[in-house]
């Protein structure tokens, strides 16, 4: 099969080999031509990267398997292309990362400061002690001072908890992740025991008035 392009409006068809070099007629405007094969041109790669035909499909481009191998990084604002946390510009294009993008190296560094060997925080621990503590130590009012009795001991033991956690955080022993969640445990203690001190010294006042 030929591709026939007509010369008069430039319609194009395919035709059988044997019409070639014989006289025919466009469907579409009704003009007589001499069939001659055309050449058909292969489509162009897309613009901007040339095709590798060497590469599978789906394949990482040499200059991502670097990146792909480890830990996924961002891609550069100028290329859209992959690179390192710690790149203070771009290995493929040379663009200089803005002031805000250097945030990129700090976050790097914070997460190489993660031992692999660091112990597992037990963040989610003290902040649910710490929100008995204070949810217990707020209902002591309605308890005539008896909910101290929970809030201030469960709140001393998650205050304890807590701080003995946050200085092997800073000492890079245990893992800094669940730092967030031990700060707010550590606040909820301290407001569940100050909550239950001061409702059951309240009550203990009125009972020895009365």
């Amino acid at each position: 099969m030929e591709l026939l392009t007509c010369p008069s409006c430039g319609c194009s068809v395919q035709t059988a080999d044997a019409l070639l070099g014989r006289r025919v007629r466009c469907f579409a405007c009704k003009h007589s031509f001499l069939a001659t094969a055309e050449r058909i041109a292969p489509p162009k790669p897309p613009s901007g990267r040339s095709r590798d035909p060497a590469r599978r499909i789906g394949a990482p481009r040499e200059d991502e398997e670097d990146f792909d191998s480890g830990e996924r990084g961002p891609f550069c604002p100028g290329c859209g292309r992959r690179i390192a946390w710690s790149d203070l510009s771009c290995p493929h294009c040379g663009e200089e990362l803005e002031a805000e993008d250097e945030g990129w190296a700090a976050r790097r560094q914070a997460i190489d400061r993660i031992r692999r060997d660091c112990e597992p925080h037990r963040g989610r621990l003290i902040l649910s002690l710490g929100n008995v503590s204070m949810i217990v130590g707020g209902l002591s009012l309605c308890t005539f001072g008896v909910g101290a009795v929970v809030s201030v001991p469960v709140g001393i033991l998650a205050w304890l908890m807590a701080n003995h956690d946050l200085e092997r955080m800073r000492e890079g022993r245990l893992d800094a992740r669940g730092k967030s969640q031990t700060e707010t445990g550590r606040t909820g203690a301290v407001a569940g025991i100050v909550l239950g001190v001061i409702f059951a010294a309240f009550y203990a006042l009125l009972w020895l008035a009365g």
